[in-house]
């Protein structure tokens, strides 16, 4: 069992004291309400502040410092002192629990969509971007010393509004970024030159919210470690960025990655945890005596004690790792780190629910964003609950309903439990996945359900459990399609492959490209075989989020997986795979034929206890695939809210 020391040393802030070294960087939740502050998105911090202990700094935003930098009007408004009073009603409930809060000012500049805010984005020049393809009016030097000042303005509401510190965020892109990147600052005035006379836009802001808060007030930094833009920033000139916001009275620097356009994952699931910890080191060596924070895919407190101990930051800063459990730093200090809900960096929840423009969520923590009204609270009538299916969805619903007092059974047929959990933690890239079924498997533990593996559930045990409630969470099966051949002795399904049950040749055709036949794929060409994936659809991944697909995507092209699209398989022998495309009939060489073309439903329990009538007085649900197929977002989800509601 891991010790934790480093993690709970205070740090100084200025005159700020954090009592632990973890910082809560800001999140953008989509919670806000035409830039006010909504019950849900206080509940949501509270949550998090009223933990024993809550992190040492938490950090509100991106809160807009003028409408024309708005990102969504989902997101907190700070541009008018209309907002103050909502801003220190949220204040006021955070430091109930003795818990700082800074507010982080933002503007979006190019990164800001019209359909939006109703108007053109402003950007120092008309340069578009891959992430906004509009192209943004270029501000004239009056317009910035407009905006220069809406940063002061901000930082005084905030002060007022009772925030214990002002952030201003210099990374992802935004609108200082573009002021500071030769990308897109083509200018021919006084805001643009060698990369001084780049920095005149970020040297000016940083004045004017020195002005309005005072010498005293802490002012924090959220800066790009590395663009990750080719022609922009690399670290060794961020490092004298970093050095200049000192100079200007900067406090700290919190150290995150590149732009948002970037083509360098940053935050999926395939980044190796704490990747980007070296930027934050670099920023370290070049400042003189203000801490820095590295932060990125560090989500576990193990970790956060180790980069201190190794001296590699003197802050960590951890921000889905709060969204997925609210209570790790307590869990860790009481020993219970195994306990902690490990973000597992899938982007479900979150970032695909922003970039939908949705309010946000997780999938390992279906109360994120719905604290209050998911409190669990005992259950008024103890019942006998009776599981059947030891997948995500099958383990919250026991795990919750036995929390809430209900005696509960799970019947598992396999000899473990995971499900397709399991198998989606197998391809590279993809073994996050392991700690959903880690953490589900010991909360059923820790909450006192009997587990029963290897017990196929039929009609006829209903008599010996004797059940008040039954929930079915039988999950899915492959589909076998109608090609011909596909009985063949080369034909393989997907999750045999994945779970070592059958071994393929070294020349191998996937057929189906949604995200178990990429993943399988990409797995397959790690271990050395020549994989092509053919898909009917007229792009691979269409099941996949907006946030992973490119990533894994690209990942599945680094190991050398090929890709055919709109085309369909006709015949299966042993020379490979033949493919329709149009009028032409093509043969795909291959040892070994992968079948991964969905799944469905298996509602074998379901339909055999229905047709001997044992549901019709037995109260009972389903849950996760065995309803349909989907992601396991939903099979969690569903399966908390049965466990919430019996």
């Amino acid at each position: 069992m891991a010790e934790f020391k480093r993690i709970f040393d205070p740090i100084k802030i200025a005159g700020l004291e954090m009592k632990n070294r973890i910082l809560m960087p800001a999140m953008h939740l989509n919670m806000a309400r035409d830039g006010f502050m909504t019950g849900g998105l206080i509940d949501f911090y509270e949550e998090r502040a009223k933990a024993d202990p809550g992190p040492g700094l938490m950090i509100l935003g991106g809160c807009y410092t003028e409408r024309r930098g708005m990102g969504t009007p989902a997101m907190v408004g700070i541009d008018d002192d209309k907002f103050i009073p909502g801003l220190k009603e949220f204040t006021d409930r955070i430091h109930r629990h003795g818990q700082p809060v800074a507010a982080q000012l933002y503007h979006a500049g190019r990164y800001a969509f019209s359909f939006l805010m109703g108007e053109q984005p402003v950007a120092p020049s008309a340069v578009p971007s891959r992430f906004n393809p509009e192209v943004p009016k270029a501000l004239t030097e009056e317009e910035i010393i407009g905006i220069e000042r809406t940063y002061g303005d901000a930082a005084r509401r905030a002060r007022e509004a009772g925030f214990d510190a002002v952030e201003l965020i210099v990374c992802g892109g935004y609108i200082v970024n573009q002021f500071l990147s030769p990308l897109t600052n083509q200018r021919e005035d006084r805001y643009n030159g060698d990369i001084f006379t780049r920095m005149t836009f970020m040297r000016e802001v940083l004045a004017s919210i020195r002005e309005a808060v005072g010498p005293d007030f802490p002012l924090i930094c959220r800066l790009s470690g590395s663009d990750f833009v080719e022609g922009s920033h690399t670290l060794e000139e961020t490092k004298v960025v970093a050095a200049e916001m000192e100079r200007c009275g900067v406090d700290m620097i919190s150290v995150t990655g590149g732009w948002h356009e970037t083509r360098v994952p940053q935050i999926t699931m395939n980044v190796p945890r704490g990747a980007y910890v070296y930027l934050a080191e670099g920023i370290r060596g070049s400042v003189k005596s203000i801490p820095v924070a590295c932060c990125n895919r560090i989500n576990n407190p193990e970790l956060a004690e180790r980069i201190l101990e190794d001296d590699r930051a003197d802050i960590v800063g951890m921000a889905r790792a709060f969204l997925a459990d609210p209570e790790v730093l307590h869990k860790a200090r009481e020993g219970r780190a195994l306990d902690v809900r490990t973000c597992v960096a899938c982007n479900q929840g979150c970032f695909d629910h922003v970039m939908l423009l949705q309010p946000i969520s997780c999938t390992v923590n279906p109360r994120a964003n719905r604290e209050r009204e998911t409190e669990l609270v005992p259950a008024t009538e103890k019942k006998r609950v009776l599981v059947v299916g030891g997948g995500p969805g099958g383990m919250e619903a026991a795990w919750v309903a036995a929390a809430r007092g209900h005696t509960v059974t799970l019947c598992e047929a396999s000899d473990e439990l995971g499900g397709q959990g399991l198998l989606a933690a197998v391809p590279p890239g993809r073994e996050e996945w392991s700690e959903m079924v880690r953490y589900l498997s010991r909360q059923v533990v820790n909450e006192g359900v009997d587990v029963m593996l290897g017990t196929t559930f039929t009609p006829d045990l209903l008599d010996e459990f004797e059940p008040d409630i039954l929930v079915i969470a039988t999950g899915a099966r492959q589909i076998v399609p109608a090609i011909a051949g596909i009985d063949g002795p080369t034909v393989i399904n997907a999750w045999d492959v994945l779970t070592g049950v059958s071994e393929t040749g070294d020349t191998v055709a996937v057929v189906g490209g949604g995200a178990v036949g990429i993943e399988t794929a990409t797995f397959l060409a790690e271990q050395g075989k020549e994989v092509t994936v053919i898909e009917m659809m007229d792009k691979c991944g269409a099941d996949m989020g907006l946030s992973s697909r490119w990533v894994i995507l690209k990942d599945a092209a680094a190991a050398g997986v090929k890709t055919v699209q709109s085309c369909r398989v006709v015949k299966i022998t042993r020379e490979g795979a033949y493919v329709e495309a149009g009028s032409e009939l093509r043969l795909f060489p291959a040892d070994s034929v992968v079948i991964a073309v969905g799944s469905k439903a298996e509602n074998g329990l379901w339909k055999s206890l229905s047709e001997k009538g044992l549901l019709e007085s037995l109260e009972f649900y389903k849950v996760g695939d065995c309803v349909e197929p989907r992601k396991v977002y939903d099979a969690i989800h569903e399966g908390f809210e049965v466990g919430l509601r019996i």
